[in-house]
């Protein structure tokens, strides 16, 4: 997509008119200080009418200037830390670009991008060295000048202190002798409390049922959004994450069912098992390639033929570009916006039954007891399978429903963590043993196909082969550490499980 990303750490102080810059040698391993460098930046701020971007912690720019002009979008990571993604600068001042649209539209859900706010800066930038020569940090001194479209301009300094070590900014800081910033941003200083930061509200002391199951659903409403830019950057493991933020979704919805109108839960947790098997074929791929390959590195060369590694490298990257080009499709696509439509409306309006308003603690014991009465009837059926086949099966669905007790546990577990943590972890095992198993029952039938494929071309399969019956004794011993896993958590003497 052409972007930049690159990962800001930094801390902003505030600065008198007749502020004087203090000696830094010697402070945090700054052994010598080069500069000022002296740029004028300018910049202008988008975002949606109603401010969705900034009440995210989120920033969106485009700015001419210094050494990186362009159009920028900051993304919160943690505390002083966020990820700038850089596009080119290109012709258009006044559009955002399609594909820096895209990467906030889990946000702005299609509302229209438009200008907020007008920042010129007027920068002098000092850098920190250690002994080695090596940067240990940036200091800018900003003189801005900003102007809300709505509202008329101001002017203020500022101090930026941007470290790749967070460990120099807390030394520099005190040094400097400045007064932290109130403003996380620029912007937010420009445009006022209405483009603060959304904190989630904290629950109560005596919460009911449906204030848990709210923070539960809103704090996974953030993950999803978070994920969703992980997707379009291709970030390490997001398809991962993504993907379990859909499952830990579903999970809850399926816990909280009873608090909510019946069809509005329905209806979404049917669509975060779509979503969640539509970006199945990504996270596939890149588990399968990735054990694969681990495996034939373990062989010994000798029983490595027919250019095994080249095979796998053709044949994922074939999946993986399908697959990737498809999660994209629908990251873009109107049914998943409809899903972030609908689910912020239930958290905005929640359709809540009169079982919401119970105490918290009395109604969640059912959601975990349910979820394990499931769990149970799926191991159930596993044992009374009718051949490997149908046993394999039926062990991916307990499995799932492992996960999902698991995630019912994780869901109430402000209400009820310290009753159900231990169960959980025991449920923990189950899953992870059936996630090997799984793991390696799918890893055998690929492997067939290859083989089968690889011997039909006229090539040598019998690398396939072995991997085949590595993968078969994966699987064999996955299945004995989750008779054992279980045997553990149906034997657990720690705390019974409610209901």
């Amino acid at each position: 997509m052409g972007a930049k990303v690159v990962r800001e750490t930094e801390r902003k102080f505030e600065a008198d008119a007749d502020f004087r810059l203090p000696e830094l040698v010697g402070v945090g391993g700054v052994t010598a200080v080069r500069g000022p460098e002296r740029s004028d930046l300018d910049a202008s701020y988008f975002d949606t009418q109603d401010l969705r971007l900034a009440r995210a912690g989120i920033t969106l720019r485009r700015r001419t200037g210094g050494a990186d002009a362009g159009w920028h979008a900051k993304l919160p990571v943690g505390p002083d830390t966020r990820d700038e993604v850089r596009f080119p600068l290109g012709r258009a001042k006044k559009t955002v670009p399609a594909a820096l649209t895209a990467l906030v539209r889990a946000h702005t859900l299609d509302e229209p991008l438009v200008p907020v706010a007008r920042i010129v800066t007027r920068r002098d930038e000092w850098t920190l060295l250690d002994a080695d020569g090596e940067q240990v940090a940036l200091l800018a001194d900003d003189h801005v000048t900003a102007v809300p479209t709505d509202g008329k301009a101001t002017t203020w300094r500022e101090l930026e202190v941007e470290a790749a070590d967070a460990a120099a900014l807390d030394p520099i800081g005190e040094a400097l002798g400045a007064r932290p910033s109130s403003s996380t941003s620029k912007l937010v200083r420009t445009l006022g409390k209405k483009a603060r930061r959304q904190q989630p509200p904290e629950l109560p002391k005596h919460p009911t049922a449906g204030d848990a199951a709210l923070q539960y659903v809103r704090a996974r409403f953030d993950d999803l959004r978070a994920h969703d830019t992980g997707v379009r950057l291709d970030a390490e493991d997001s398809i991962h994450q993504f993907r379990v933020t859909c499952r830990r979704m579903r999970s809850a919805l399926q816990a909280f069912r009873p608090l909510f109108d019946a069809d509005r839960v329905a209806a979404l947790r049917e669509e975060f098992r779509w979503l969640g098997a539509e970006l199945a074929p990504a996270r596939d791929a890149e588990v399968l390639e990735e054990h694969l390959r681990a495996e034939v590195d373990r062989l010994p060369t000798e029983v490595v033929l027919g250019g095994v590694s080249a095979r796998l490298s053709a044949e994922f990257a074939r999946v993986g570009a399908d697959a990737r080009g498809s999660a994209l499709a629908v990251l873009d696509g109107d049914r998943y916006k409809a899903v972030l439509v609908d689910l912020a409306a239930l958290l905005a309006d929640p359709p809540f039954t009169a079982k919401a308003a119970r105490p918290a603690a009395g109604e969640l014991r059912k959601a975990v007891r349910k979820s394990a009465d499931r769990l149970t009837a799926s191991v159930e059926a596993a044992d009374t399978a009718a051949s490997p086949a149908d046993r394999d099966t039926a062990l991916h669905q307990a499995r799932k429903d492992a996960k999902k007790a698991r995630y019912t546990v994780e869901a109430v577990d402000p209400v009820l963590g310290r009753e159900l943590r231990k169960w959980g972890k025991r449920v923990k095992g189950v899953q992870t043993a059936l996630g090997v198993h799984q793991d390696a029952v799918v890893a055998r039938e690929a492997l067939r196909d290859l083989g089968v494929r690889v011997h039909l071309e006229g090539d040598n399969a019998f690398t396939y082969g072995l991997l085949w019956a590595r993968e078969d004794t994966r699987a064999h011993t996955a299945e004995a550490e989750f008779v054992a896993a279980w045997a553990r958590l149906c034997g657990s003497k720690g705390p019974h499980l409610p209901g």
